[in-house]
């Protein structure tokens, strides 16, 4: 009798639960609709369109799965009227860990817009799979992550189709700080604490073709990884982007290049350096790592008239020097650059000249 009652016990806190968890689903369900139809009439009240066929909310039990189809959004107030068609985009959120969103592409995704000559420009772009996620700390977002699957992407813009093996982007918001003295020396410590991240990555490129590419169209692989030291740039309606950028520099902003490894024809590089722009908008600041098969950018510049033969000649031969005495397994030299005072620096011989960014 007390075994039976115990089985009863058990079989009604399981029908419990499940109908608790069955609200719970619906009523999370039921906030997804209502805040997607808020977003919507938000974003048309201020000048942005959302049109779609179907939207619909599912994934019980484990999960609240979102499905809109072919879904357009359009600003045909803004300059150009930009729009972005998709034929269906699934966002998918787990109810006990409300801080995570996931969502995939499915489906060739274009966007047309009209330039300045009135003509109408269209780009299109497709995978075998893409994947985003969204991490968010206290409702505001503060981690994005974008997974493409042999992307490709076709525009009227472009010689011809940009296609990867993998592409991926990665990007969080950091707490930052001030920013202490520097020299702005190169390294592979930033200056300062980082207010954000950003990490580019990618393998086998294929880039359209392009105009006197002397290491080809096809990158093997790269890897970037940028984060901003200092204060954010705030931008503030009516402010020119010098002024924007200037500001932030005499805060102490700077950008740092923690990770920079690139294989691209001869070049197999891998660098790190410190960024800012000085009083005329002059990049400022130095990189150094180490390098490889840096000779075809060399003869390259030569040809385009960026660096005469005198400093090319120079070049090489400090290359071959230091690689005489610390070339690694990978056939790599050491190699610094400075920028500052309007001129790109190799040791004491000058390689360029830089202008203002604005």
């Amino acid at each position: 009798m007390v075994k039976s009652r115990r089985y009863l016990y058990l079989t009604l806190f399981v029908i419990v639960a499940i109908g608790v968890w069955t609200a719970y689903w619906f009523m999370l369900a039921s906030q997804v609709r209502e805040r997607a139809r808020a977003f919507i009439d938000q974003q048309t009240a201020s000048g942005v369109e959302i049109a779609f066929t179907n939207f619909d909310v599912g994934g019980y039990p484990y999960r609240i799965e979102a499905t809109v189809d072919n879904l357009t959004i359009s600003m045909p107030r803004q300059p150009g009227k930009p729009a972005f068609a998709v034929p269906r985009l699934v966002v998918l959120g787990l109810p006990w860990n409300p801080n995570l969103v996931v969502a995939r592409i499915e489906g060739d995704a274009v966007t047309r817009w009209t330039d300045a000559r009135n003509e109408e420009q269209r780009a299109t772009y497709r995978a075998e799979s893409t994947g985003l996620s969204v991490g968010l700390e206290g409702g505001q977002p503060k981690r994005f992550a974008l997974s493409m699957d042999r992307p490709r992407l076709e525009s009227s813009l472009l010689a011809g189709p940009v296609s990867a093996k993998v592409f991926e982007i990665h990007a969080r918001l950091l707490d930052g700080g001030p920013v202490p003295a520097s020299d702005g020396a190169a390294g592979n410590t930033p200056t300062a604490p980082l207010s954000m991240e950003l990490a580019l990555d990618g393998e086998a490129v294929v880039l359209p073709p392009l105009p006197d590419a002397v290491l080809g169209n096809e990158i093997t692989s790269f890897g970037y990884t940028v984060g901003l030291a200092g204060p954010l740039p705030r931008y503030l309606p009516g402010t020119a982007p010098r002024d924007m950028i200037g500001a932030w520099a005499q805060a102490g902003g700077t950008i740092e290049l923690t990770r920079a490894e690139t294989r691209w024809g001869s070049l197999n590089s891998t660098m790190t350096g410190s960024f800012s722009v000085d009083g005329e908008m002059r990049l400022l600041g130095a990189m150094s790592g180490r390098v490889g098969g840096l000779e075809p950018l060399i003869d390259g510049a030569v040809a385009r008239g960026r660096m005469n033969p005198g400093q090319a000649q120079s070049i090489k031969k400090a290359l071959n020097a230091i690689g005489f005495i610390t070339r690694d397994a990978e056939g790599r030299v050491p190699f610094a650059l400075t920028f500052q005072d309007g001129k790109v620096s190799m040791g004491p011989v000058q390689v360029g000249e830089l202008r203002p960014l604005f």
